[in-house]
Order: C-alpha cells, then structure tokens, then sequence
C-alpha cells in the first residue's frame, strides 16, 4: 500500500535484447503486449499509466495555490454554465493536482517560466479534464428520458443549473 508521501515519478528503462517477454512481464509488473511492445522498441516507460505524483511540501503554498485556482476559473471557465455550478469542485480539483505535482512544477522552473506559471497551466489542464469527465459521465441522466421525442433525443443539449441536461 502507497502512502501520500511516496513519488510515483515516470522513467524511461532500456531494456536488454536478450530478455523475454516473461521475464520483462515479471521485472517490470506489465502487460503481455507492453512487455511485446517494450521488447521489439529496447525500451519501455515505467509507471506510465499511473498519476505522477511528485511532492514538495515545503515548496507548496496553500493560499498561492487557491489564488492561482480561482484566477484560471475566472479567466477560462466564467462563462460557461456547466463550470458555474461546479465551481468548488473545479476549484479544489485543480488545488489537489498542484499538491501532488508542486516537486515537479519547481524543478521545472526556470528564468522565463517561473513556478507561478506552472502552477496555472497545472490548475487549468486539472479544471479542464474534471469538467470534461463531469460533463460525459451526466449529459446522460435525463429523469423523463423515455417520454422524449424520439426525432429530439440526438438534438441540441443544453444544460441548466436547475434541472441539469435537458434536450431541445
């Protein structure tokens, strides 16, 4: 079992010739087609289908982060209605990645891109992704779905805080 304070960091392991697919499969913990694929490339990336998590408590600052958080929801999701009414949840979303990814957002600062700016784009791709999935896992819970027009069930969807997605 993984504690909170263990990195999950990707890294690129090159992989000798003469091991077989079983062997790759046993060393590394991956797929038959992975330990395949990896075999005919030489190489293989490990944890690549896992969450980076890289921490820097001492580099992570709650209130920066909140700031930075609101300032990307303002700036990028205002204006759409879906983002509106799930704001605390975008909001605390984008937080929770800048937590997990503040080791890898400071070594990647440099003179013309400053930790700051990583911190947006980190809370922006976080806002970004969670409303996506939000919107594709609810466009679908429609209560009086079986008594819509059959001609109006691929029509144009529109989304309403109060009843949520509706067919027009």
């Amino acid at each position: 079992m993984e504690t909170a304070d263990q990195e999950i960091r990707r890294e690129k392991v090159l992989i000798p010739s003469e091991m077989s697919r079983t062997e790759i499969m046993q060393k590394y913990g991956v797929s038959p087609s992975c330990a395949y694929a990896a075999m005919k490339k030489g190489w293989l990336i490990k944890n690549y289908s896992r969450n980076q998590i890289i921490i820097d408590r001492d580099h992570f600052n709650p209130a920066v982060c909140y700031s930075i958080a609101k300032q990307v929801f303002w700036k990028k999701f205002r204006w759409n209605p879906v983002a509106i009414s799930i704001k605390e949840d975008l909001i605390q979303e984008a937080v929770s990645l800048m937590f997990m990814q503040s080791g890898k957002i400071k070594a990647g600062a440099n003179e013309k891109y400053n930790d700051r700016y990583g911190f947006w784009w980190c809370a922006y791709n976080a806002m970004l992704a969670y409303l996506k999935k939000w919107i594709n896992q609810t466009e679908h819970d429609v209560e009086l779905q079986d008594e819509l027009h059959p001609m109006m069930f691929n029509g144009n969807r529109r989304w309403s805080p109060e009843y949520g997605w509706g067919y027009c």
